[in-house]
């Protein structure tokens, strides 16, 4: 009797009052779209909300006809319910992104299994794993999940300098993460690097052609006043020159042996130390030891104002352009001063690559600009991201993308004395210098 009358007070409620719950109800509905693209299942809830608030009276008498013959049916509803919010793991993969932005796992730690592990690594070094992943990868943009289901989420990442990549993360029933192939990935990349570290020379060889072709000191101001240190290989004012600049965390050493190669094949050279480097061959790379000591910023950008100031003193010295050479993050600097520097004859780049994140122009649309010969390169495995961003435009004269037939190596010590494969890429370089006829004022 008593539900009876609740039913006849619902559905002769005043109008105001349904004017109250459908202004309510329908843009919670509505605003349910705005969370779809994040995770249907919270967009499911959010929407059930709104339409319960909006058509009340309707469920209720549509619950009351079922009552006594089908609540099994409400029964498998609620738990259906429940499991569809289990799927939702929006609350765990938000702690790893902000275990990112702060650069520790304390706000991870609740979600991970104590199953989680990364073969073939003891799963007691589980927790220190995730603590180096999270402190040493570089800034995260963002990370979103793109579709889920009862036990896994697949995850969209975006870090600066190594774009974008899609994998799956792992839960158990009660929701923690088992595992996460996102790091299994990273972790069988860096053992790839560590066999072909053993494979590969580790140092350039000061040998007999370096002996015979010694470097002067130099020193010149950078843009903005730091001074800036030099290894000049000198063989002629009238011989072509190569301005040679090394890759993140290294000096002018990386040119030890490669500098007087290159003077034997007739090209004056000077290898800098620029101010984003560091320790390299024993030896400390001096501009960034000036650049700290006055607080000044180090950031991969900020070297780009020492490859002017260096490009300006040989012009001078010589009087004609200049090849500029990189390796790594300095060989994308090469090509944007390639892009608009008139003093640059051609460019030579070794693992070129989008390093700069936003902050700049993609190489993809560098390369299109680009009205110079140039020469990039990279190990093959590099290959084919540097063949997306130099495009399917057809290149113009002497402009050459060199893909090795060897594994090769990422950045310019791939030329070193021994390295494995070298050869190939000496004979290919080689073959651009001479076409570019170096020796045209």
């Amino acid at each position: 009797m008593i539900v009876h009358q609740n039913l006849d007070t619902m559905t002769t409620e005043n109008n105001f009052i349904k004017i109250i719950r459908k202004a309510v109800g329908v843009p919670i509905m509505l605003g349910a779209f705005t969370v779809l693209s994040q995770s249907w299942i919270l967009y499911l809830l959010i929407f059930n909300m709104g339409y319960a608030i909006a058509c009340y009276p309707k469920l209720v008498k549509g619950f009351n006809k079922i009552r006594s013959k089908k609540w099994p049916a409400l029964i498998v509803f609620f738990l259906s319910s429940f499991a569809l919010m289990a799927q939702d793991y929006s609350v765990q993969v938000d702690a790893f992104k902000q275990s990112f932005f702060e650069k520790n796992t304390a706000k991870l730690k609740p979600h991970l299994s104590s199953e989680l592990k990364f073969d073939p690594i003891p799963i007691a070094n589980t927790p220190a794993i995730m603590e180096n992943i999270v402190s040493q990868l570089p800034k995260l943009n963002n990370m979103t999940i793109l579709e889920s289901e009862k036990g896994k989420a697949k995850v969209k990442y975006d870090f600066e300098g190594l774009g974008e990549s899609v994998s799956h993360v792992f839960f158990d029933d009660a929701g923690k993460i088992t595992r996460i192939e996102f790091v299994e990935n990273l972790i069988e990349k860096e053992m790839e690097a560590q066999q072909k570290m053993k494979e590969r020379v580790q140092l350039p060889t000061f040998g007999e052609l370096a002996k015979k072709h010694l470097p002067t000191k130099v020193e010149f101001a950078s843009m903005d006043g730091l001074i800036v240190d030099g290894n000049l290989y000198d063989i002629g004012q009238d011989q072509p020159v190569i301005l040679l600049c090394h890759q993140a965390g290294f000096n002018r050493l990386e040119y030890l042996d490669i500098a007087p190669r290159l003077n034997a094949l007739g090209y004056n050279c000077m290898a800098i130390d620029q101010r984003s480097g560091g320790v390299f061959a024993g030896k400390p790379n001096k501009t960034f030891q000036r650049a700290k000591e006055k607080g000044l910023a180090t950031n991969y950008l900020d070297a780009q104002q020492d490859m002017k100031a260096a490009i300006n003193f040989l012009y001078k010295k010589y009087h004609k352009k200049i090849i500029i050479w990189g390796s790594s993050y300095s060989s994308s600097l090469v090509l944007l001063e390639a892009a608009g520097n008139e003093k640059v004859k051609a460019s030579i780049s070794f693992s070129p690559g989008d390093y700069f994140g936003k902050k700049v122009e993609s190489l993809a649309t560098i390369f299109k600009k680009i009205n110079k010969p140039f020469f990039v390169t990279s190990s093959k495995e590099e290959a084919t991201t540097l063949s997306s961003l130099v495009g399917n435009t057809r290149l113009k004269k002497n402009q050459i993308q060199f893909i090795p037939k060897s594994d090769g190596f990422h950045g310019s010590k791939v030329l070193w004395t021994g390295q494995k494969g070298a050869e190939e890429y000496w004979n290919a370089l080689t073959t651009f210098l001479v076409d570019i006829n170096p020796k045209d004022k």
